[in-house]
């Protein structure tokens, strides 16, 4: 931030462009390969090729035919009170993207070329512009990876982008924000890898190990959730082998003692993902991309982005009526709560068993709002859910009092304790690969189910995959501690202990699995399976003596 307040006091002492070209408001500021650019620059933006390829409330990213081939414009507005203030302090967007291209290319780094960049005819912050060419035959990195890649290209682009970083962080290069969105892969070459969103780009002196870590870690983040540690691995390898071809002083930490310098950056990136997730959780309550606020008379609520208003407004109207026609079918009926499907949604009615609850929810989230938020903090997550579409409560005297939910429908649902008593001991053991990972994956992401029995799993298509649901009680942490751990492989395990279909031998086998999803912890297994044992005995006696059967 303080070499951009420099690079801001430079601009308002330095000498005026000569090259510079008042048009329609705006001061253009060509490079020496863009003047043929000029005499377009009136009719720029309401060409009849221009596509709007990006916008929100910030930012207009347009992609437009032109003689000489394709080119991208952004469009930044100053148009809120931190936008505002920044360009005060330092230089306009568009001003740092033309020159952080133009100079990481002449550092040998990838990026797409800056043609033009423009700014308000004005000393006061407004809307910056810069131009840039379309490079020919690339697709979004973010796109490229969606697509299903052989084994060799998915090789090839983990060992790019670890070479790529490494050279970048081996001249002093790190990009802030390095999500796949913002690299492009050429397709024509290679794949080669080109670098975008360049303007927050920090350039000093190589990066220490720290530094190293931290901007690892940023673009970890994405790819440990969706790339195998195969595929980490070998960007890791990459990213060595290029960084450590001098006398670099990274090597040093390969001596250290501790864990491995991979093991710690994977981590750092699951602490910092933990700590990400634990922010949003007031961005599902909120009007945003993804959310927007709703309300009728006497109900307030929230719904996805993309439902349809037609079937959000018939749902304000009235959140009963699905409940009482003739024509759905009815899952549960109890006096906390009423689960219907109809039209091909989920529906729940929350009521309030007590007057106590009504006095409970004037302190805390209702039954409802943490069915949604806690629905799509799984999402967020990438953990397996019904997603939540719509919640709303209804409101008298101010205070909250039924509540409703609406869910997609899990395709091919079954319940878990439907699938054990038909699955073959194949399955079965498939099945507890699957599911004694999918409940560590739960657990290291910050989460505890607090009533993961058997009912609370479905499975889901052909291939049988484990989803979570009936998330009320679900508990946020920074870090799971193991009592917590124990207490919801405790209470799964509690439900097969007088099934004659689930062996000690296969419940045994979800523990094992548990713990191959993090090898590092695999010799303590005896003291968990214990811990378990213990108590699972003591739940199926407490159960015995309220009179409760075990779900």
């Amino acid at each position: 931030m303080f070499s951009h307040f420099l690079r801001k006091l430079g601009s308002l002492v330095a000498r005026p462009d000569p090259a510079a070209v008042r048009v329609g408001g705006l001061v253009w500021h060509p490079s020496p390969s863009a003047t043929d650019l000029l005499p377009l620059l009136p009719t720029l933006f309401t060409r009849p090729s221009t596509v709007v390829v990006k916008e929100n409330h910030q930012r207009t990213i347009l992609r437009i035919d032109l003689p000489a081939g394709g080119v991208f414009i952004k469009r930044s507005r100053a148009n809120t009170p931190r936008a505002w203030m920044r360009e005060i302090l330092r230089p306009p967007k568009a001003q740092l993207e033309f020159e952080n291209a133009t100079r990481l290319r002449a550092m040998g780094i990838d990026c797409a070329e800056p043609l033009l960049w423009a700014e308000t005819d004005s000393l006061w912050p407004g809307e910056s512009t810069v131009v840039t060419r379309e490079v020919a035959g690339s697709v979004p990195l973010q796109e490229y990876l969606r697509d299903s890649l052989s084994t060799v290209d998915r090789r090839t682009i983990a060992r790019e982008l670890g070479q790529l970083f490494a050279r970048m962080h081996a001249v002093g290069v790190a990009h802030p924000d390095p999500h796949p969105g913002n690299f492009l892969v050429r397709r024509d070459d290679g794949p080669r890898l080109v670098l975008l969103d360049v303007h927050a780009v920090r350039f000093g002196p190589p990066l220490t190990w720290t530094e190293t870590t931290a901007n690892l870690v940023l673009l970890n983040r994405w790819f440990q959730l969706r790339a195998n540690r195969a595929d980490r691995a070998r960007f890791w390898q990459a990213y060595l082998a290029e960084r450590t071809r001098g006398a670099d002083p990274l090597m040093i930490v390969s001596n250290t003692s501790g864990p491995r310098p991979a093991a710690r950056l994977e981590l750092a990136t699951a602490a910092s993902n933990r700590r990400f997730w634990a922010t949003r959780d007031d961005r599902y309550l909120s009007t945003n991309r993804q959310f927007r606020k709703v309300k009728a008379k006497g109900i307030r609520g929230h719904v996805v982005r993309d439902l349809p208003d037609e079937l959000v407004r018939a749902w304000l109207a009235d959140p009963d009526a699905v409940f009482t026609r003739a024509n759905v079918a009815l899952l549960k009926d109890s006096p906390s709560a009423t689960v219907v499907i109809a039209d091909g949604f989920l529906f729940k009615r929350f009521r309030l068993k007590s007057r106590t609850d009504t006095v409970k929810n004037l302190f805390r989230r209702s039954e409802a709002v943490r069915s949604w938020v806690f629905g799509h903090a799984l999402l967020d997550r990438h953990l397996p859910t019904a997603r939540p579409l719509f919640v709303a409560e209804r409101y008298r005297a101010g205070v909250p009092h039924e509540g409703y939910v609406v869910f997609e429908l899990v395709p091919g649902a079954v319940e878990l304790p439907e699938f054990v008593g038909s699955a073959s001991f194949a399955q079965l053991r498939r099945l507890c690969e699957t599911l004694g990972r999918l409940i560590r994956m739960l657990h290291d992401r910050g989460l505890s189910h607090r009533d993961l029995k058997a009912p609370n799993i479905l499975l889901s298509g052909p291939e049988r995959m484990p989803v979570f649901i009936d998330l009320v009680g679900l508990a946020v942490h920074t870090e799971v501690p193991a009592k917590l751990r124990q207490r919801d492989l405790a209470r799964l395990n509690a439900g097969f202990v007088q099934s004659p279909y689930v062996s000690r031998t296969v419940r045994l086998r979800l523990l094992l699995a548990y713990f191959r999803a993090w090898p590092a912890m695999a010799d303590d297994w005896k003291t968990w399976w214990h811990a378990i044992s213990e108590r699972t005995e003591a739940k199926v006696l407490k159960n015995l003596q309220n009179g409760r059967p075990l779900a």
